[in-house]
């Protein structure tokens, strides 16, 4: 009795116990049950049936519960947002845990392209594929993100609707991947990207994995769109301070710079100079700062061209830049630095300012204050220029007035006396062809030691200074420089002491300048002494002196050209030292027998009798007249 009652309590526990059970588990022992408790074969079918659907409702609404939670999980971590890279990171295992395939991979969007990136991956094997690329338009990415929509394919080998790519299906088959599943990631009409799930068999994908894949798909897109939008609002805020700090920056250099510019214009009113000036901004910087020249030499007295500055190159080639830009230079030598700007004429560049740059020796580097300050310097200086070439140019045509009036005639020598510095001097001229500027460039050079006037045949200048020599060098190698042509030649006359010896130097030395450029001297500064001699030999042709030469020792000259021999040079010694073999060859360090060999070949070579007095008094002026050229030109 007592074992009748107990049968239905257990058929009833064991019924409970296989409706919770996973499916097709604990089904045999149930149906042994109910055949031992004498229910009918049709009945145990149909309790067997309910027990069956009853395990799959119950596991798929555990499974339903497991998916929930891990899409809730995604959520939270959405909503905190810490860590997008960890967030998706976990996102894409989840889903490869619940999803039950061998890979599960997130790709996103690369480029403005379309190209898609493997970011995240689950269950890979092979390295290339964390990393894989695919490009827009192939494969079955460009099918999820064309469509918007999920696409799957059993085997991806035969997949005909998009172009294959022979590096993807390379990857593809080293993974051994067969069956994809693609859903895209996509916020409003934007695609940013794709998550897959796929097998290495063939596989048919059910509704159920389509669902959750896209749920997980829809959380991944959240979390990539929010992060962008917190990047570009961080971005944003953090322009908007970065705009804020610099101009506040701004204001401040503002007026700091004013401050500065007041003070180097009144500076300027009190009559202060460019050295100055530089002075007082390399005070005010905290820096040292440099005047140059338009051709990066250093200004001042007792300055050394090159202390503290670039190279002669760099440096120039910065000014010419800042001139074209307005705007300071940064320039790098090794691992020195230097900010350098130009000071600018109406027509050139005057010169320019160099400021070191501190970074070189561990300060800060060239910050809002320096820049300005150093471009308005150049500003101001430009007008100290501006005032000194003013003042220097009616000064320097007044005086180049009164030298042309003294040159004409028209004025005396106790006039020059009046505005030279010091009375007497000798005449140099000309300097160099007549050219725009020449007049106030060679003046600026000459300053108070001497007059400078423009003529016909070019620069006229009357020195006050006892050799005019050294002086006229400097002057030529100036607008030598200037004018960036080496062929600028000067001619040094006589010391004179009154106005018409002036006049007669003056007209001297341009027919010395006519008398040389037949001979090829060009480019340097001569006495007119040295040559004094031979203005008697030629005509007022200046071609004649040249012609003179050719005619006399030109095959002998030829001959030293092509043979590479020494003829002229003995035939010189031989006539200085009174026609003795003996003393040339003494000079010339060879044997008596090499001097009478040479000799002999210059006889044959000469058109003229050597015993001819008047054919030798020529050859005599020939020689000397060509050594002097020689001389001249070295």
């Amino acid at each position: 009795m007592d074992q009748k009652r107990e049968s239905p309590a257990v058929l009833v526990r064991e019924v409970v116990a296989a409706v919770r059970a996973e499916p097709g588990e604990r089904m045999p022992a149930l149906a042994e049950l109910l055949a031992a408790a004498d229910v009918a074969a049709a009945e145990v079918d149909d309790v067997l049936a309910a027990v069956r659907e009853s395990q799959q409702q119950t596991a798929r609404l555990r499974r339903r519960t497991v998916e929930l939670e891990a899409l809730f999980s995604t959520a939270r971590e959405l909503v905190r947002l810490q860590d997008v890279t960890d967030v998706l990171r976990r996102l894409v295992e989840r889903a490869h845990e619940l999803m039950g395939t061998d890979v599960t991979y997130l790709s996103e969007v690369d480029n403005p392209r379309g190209d898609l990136r493997v970011r995240y991956s689950a269950g890979t094997v092979t390295p290339e594929f964390r990393d894989l690329v695919v490009p827009a338009g192939f494969g079955l990415a460009s099918l999820v993100a064309d469509s918007r929509e999920p696409v799957w394919v059993r085997q991806y080998e035969r997949m005909a609707d998009a172009p294959h790519d022979p590096a993807i299906d390379g990857a593809v088959a080293r993974e051994g991947l067969v069956s994809f599943l693609g859903v895209p990631l996509a916020v409003g009409d934007e695609v940013l990207g794709a998550l897959f799930a796929c097998n290495r068999f063939a596989h048919d994908f059910t509704p159920d994995q389509v669902l959750l894949l896209s749920a997980f798909a829809d959380h991944a897109a959240a979390v990539l769109h929010s992060a962008r939008v917190l990047a570009e609002s961080a971005a944003a805020r953090s322009r908007a301070e970065q705009a804020y700090g610099a101009l506040e920056r701004h204001l401040a250099a503002t007026q700091v710079v004013s401050g500065i510019h007041e003070e180097l214009t009144a500076a300027v009113v009190s009559g202060a100079t460019l050295l100055d000036l530089v002075t007082t901004v390399s005070d005010r910087l905290g820096r040292r700062v440099q005047a140059v020249d338009d051709r990066g030499r250093a200004l001042g007295a007792g300055v050394d061209d090159r202390a503290g500055l670039p190279r002669r190159r760099l440096l120039t080639d910065a000014l010419r830049e800042s001139r074209s830009s307005g705007h300071a230079v940064e320039v790098v030598d090794g691992d020195r630095g230097w900010l350098v700007v130009a000071i600018l004429g109406a027509d050139r560049v005057l010169g320019g300012m160099v400021a070191d740059d501190p970074a070189s020796i561990g300060s800060e580097p060239f910050d809002d204050v320096a820049r300005p300050t150093l471009e308005r310097a150049a500003q101001v200086a430009a007008l100290v220029s501006f005032q000194r070439e003013a003042v220097s140019a009616i000064r320097a045509e007044r005086r180049a007035r009164l030298l042309g009036a003294l040159l004409d005639g028209a004025a005396t020598a106790s006039d020059l006396v009046v505005e030279s510095a010091a009375p007497g001097g000798a005449g140099a001229p000309p300097a160099g062809r007549a050219r725009a500027g020449a007049r106030g460039a060679a003046a600026d050079a000459v300053g108070d030691d001497g007059l400078v006037a423009m003529r016909e045949h070019g620069l006229v200048v009357a020195w006050t200074v006892a050799d005019a020599e050294r002086p006229t060098e400097r002057v030529r190698r100036a607008l030598a420089e200037r004018w960036d042509d080496p062929e600028v030649t000067a001619v040094v006359g006589p010391a004179v002491t009154d106005a018409p010896s002036l006049r007669a130097s003056v007209e001297r030395a341009g027919r010395d300048l006519r008398f040389l450029a037949p001979l090829g001297v060009r480019g340097a500064t001569v006495r007119s002494d040295a040559f004094a001699p031979y203005h008697v030999l030629t005509s007022g042709e200046p071609e004649a002196a040249a012609r003179f030469v050719d005619e006399v020792l030109g095959q002998v000259r030829d001959w030293d050209e092509r043979r590479g021999t020494a003829l002229i040079d003995t035939l010189g010694a031989y006539f200085d030292s009174g026609e003795s073999r003996l003393a040339a060859a003494t000079a010339l360090r060879v044997h008596t027998n090499t001097v009478q060999q040479r000799l002999d070949r210059i006889w044959t070579l000469l058109d003229g009798d050597p015993a001819d007095a008047e054919f030798r008094f020529r050859l005599h002026a020939a020689v000397r007249l060509e050594r002097l050229r020689r001389e001249l030109l070295r």
